[in-house]
Formats: C-alpha cells, structure tokens, sequence
C-alpha cells in the first residue's frame, strides 16, 4: 500500500529536493527515504563536507545517486545557489557543543535557510527538531548557563520562523532519541540495541514506564525514542501534503 501511494505521488512532485546537513546521521536517512519513493527530479545534498567518505551499507546505493554540494551554510552566496530551484528544502542541521555554538548550528543556520528558502521560492520546507521544543517544556525551561540550552533554545527559535515563514509549508518532525545503525569510522554501531529495550522500558511497561517518565527530561527523551528511518520516510511522505504538517514521536513511529 505504501509502496503504490508513493509510486503515484510521484507523478505529482517530480522536482527538486535539497537536504541540509544530508551526510549526517540522521540526514543520510532522509536522503535514502527521498531515493526510495521516487518523488523527486534529483535529490541533492549541501554541507560542509561534501559526500559521506564511508556510508553504512544499507544506504550505499541510495547515497551513491545524491548530488552533494559542498559548502557553509553561513557563506551567502553558496546558500542561496545551492537553495535555488528546489521544490523542498529539508534542515537536518545540528551539533553539540558550547550553548552559543548550538544555538547557532540547531537554530540560526536554519533560520538563514528558511530566509533564503522563502526569497527563491521555494514551497516546502523541512526540519527536524526536538521532543523537548513544546510550549512549557523541560528543555526550554533549562537555564542559559546549563548545557543543552542553546540546542532547545535553537530548535525552539528555527521552529518558530518556519512557521511564520511557511505556514502552509512546513514540515517538522518532533522525535526524541534516534536510533538505528550509525558509522563510526569503519564500525557499525547498531543503536537499535541500545534504543529499542529503552523504548520499550520508556512506553510499555506500566508503572515502570510511567515513574520514567515522571523524570521530566529523561522521560520525554525515551517516551519520545524513533528509529531512524522512521524520521526520514515520515519527512519525506509529509513534503506531499497541502498543508503544514507537525509530527510527534507517536506519529513519526507510524512510517
């Protein structure tokens, strides 16, 4: 069923896609989801390092008919060429480190690229957030001086020029830990290992999971767990809709 909606879908979209931080984790997957429905006229990738140097396997083939750009998203002129003539643009920018540096990475990148996404005109614009960017939550609660500010306060900031710049338009993906099979080096380290039993622990067992989830943090980040190709076949699956779409961790583990 999923395949047929996907196969007829495509004769709808047929242009271009261009993913933000595509040789990442998670942007490797939205990458490989974007090749696999065959929505797209090309499918292009634009970070700072270029194509990934050792793919995981599974995503080898997929990752091999991405065009990747290589080039900062800060630098003006390459935004805005590589920005330019896309359908879709998806954000799957982030990284950790101080609280200014997050800031900037998780929220004011995107900011710069919905900015420009919206002078090139560009109809749909993707991102991925957090479970802990929600009106009251414990993320956004943490103080300046904590870490893990700056990654909150970022999402939090990107999430709300998206919705004012695209309202109609928008994509936002809302999990919390991501898992799956990530590269480090040369080894595969199977996160599911590590993410499923939490998951499990995090939603399905009763009392047990109810006290974790009474922990703020910690529980909104394991109620909130989704595998990783869930997260990149409901963003590319949500670029079809008419309207703007906002996914939670429940929603996001449906695709």
């Amino acid at each position: 069923h999923l395949h047929n909606t996907m196969a007829q879908a495509s004769n709808t979209i047929k242009q271009s896609l261009l993913v933000l931080g595509g040789n990442g984790y998670v942007g490797q997957n939205v990458l490989h989801a974007a090749i696999q429905s065959n929505l797209f006229s090309e499918v292009r990738s634009f970070n700072r390092s270029g194509s990934p140097k050792s793919p995981p396997p599974h995503l080898a083939e997929s990752l091999s008919q991405v065009e990747f750009l290589t080039g900062d998203i800060f630098d003006n002129s390459a935004r805005e060429d590589a920005i330019d003539g896309n359908y879709a643009v998806v954000s799957c920018i982030g990284a950790f480190g101080s609280n200014d540096f997050m800031k900037k990475i998780c929220g004011d990148a995107t900011i710069e690229a919905i900015e420009t996404s919206k002078q090139k005109g560009v109809k749909k614009f993707g991102f991925v957030s957090s479970a802990q960017v929600y009106e009251g939550s414990t993320g956004l609660k943490i103080p300046p001086s904590m870490p893990m500010h700056g990654y909150f306060q970022g999402k939090y900031n990107a999430e709300q020029k998206l919705l004012e710049s695209y309202p109609d338009g928008h994509v936002i993906l809302r999990p919390g830990f991501i898992y799956g099979r990530r590269n480090l080096g040369s080894v595969q380290l199977p996160l599911q290992l590590i993410g499923a039993p939490i998951n499990i622990v995090g939603n399905h067992l009763g009392p047990i999971s109810s006290l974790i989830q009474s922990v703020p943090f910690v529980g909104k980040e394991v109620s909130s767990m989704v595998p990783v190709e869930s997260v990149g076949r409901s963003m590319i699956d949500s670029l079809k809709e008419e309207k703007g779409v906002i996914l939670e961790a429940a929603d996001i583990r449906n695709f």
